[in-house]
């Protein structure tokens, strides 16, 4: 199987989802939209990933409207795609969902809850810490079910069956990704009840179940296509 995977810019790349993918024996072809690469058509496509970025869907950027028709078009074909932060809004919007601000930026790693929707969920922690990088959220797009929420936010993931999944926050995340992000988007560290600061980020440990969760994840969508 390939993996196609749409980056927005430099530093947001697969991570953990290359690894899954080395793992696995699947070929990864990332797309690279910011370096000017073409959006993937359909036919082309196995598996989809749609990575996180600083932009809003609703941006005036070409390859994010190609984006939203490219996943209803693989969603119809009943082909994975699964969406991380920006890449989980393009899915819901692309499904008739809203893309809003969110009341609070959530900005570092705080907890997620897995909620009732234990068709793809069953052998999940109740709990997860999780980073987040994000001001904006989502409704549930038609069909779907909400699979992980948190205090900060309603809807931080939800299942489309049978073959999409959308996160709002970052399970992909290894240790060069979180400091790459701090890095380049500095300024997006405000103040806030569910921001930390530069220093908590750096120093706080990514947990090992998370690397577990997400190759979950990824393989019930496999399993499904």
């Amino acid at each position: 199987m390939k993996i196609d995977c749409l980056q927005h810019v430099a530093f947001e790349n697969p991570g953990l989802i290359e690894d899954w993918c080395k793992e696995r024996g699947y070929a990864l072809q990332v797309h690279r939209l910011d370096l000017g690469e073409a959006v993937p058509v359909a036919e082309a496509v196995d598996f989809l990933v749609v990575l996180g970025g600083p932009m809003n869907i609703y941006d005036d950027w070409e390859p994010l409207a190609k984006e939203r028709s490219l996943i209803e078009a693989l969603h119809q074909a009943k082909k994975p795609v699964f969406g991380v932060c920006l890449g989980a809004q393009q899915i819901a919007a692309a499904l008739g969902g809203e893309v809003v601000p969110n009341p609070v930026k959530e900005v570092g790693f705080f907890p997620i809850q897995t909620t009732a929707a234990k068709t793809i969920t069953d052998a999940f922690p109740e709990e997860l810490t999780v980073f987040h990088w994000h001001g904006d959220t989502f409704t549930l797009p038609v069909g779907a079910q909400q699979i992980f929420a948190s205090v900060g936010c309603a809807n931080q993931g939800f299942f489309v069956e049978p073959n999409l999944v959308g996160l709002q926050f970052h399970f992909e995340t290894k240790r060069e990704n979180v400091a790459a992000i701090v890095q380049h988007d500095a300024a997006y560290i405000t103040e806030g009840p569910y921001i930390q600061s530069r220093e908590e980020i750096e120093q706080t440990e990514i947990p090992a179940e998370n690397k577990r969760v997400l190759f979950a994840l990824l393989d019930r969508l496999v399993q499904g296509a």
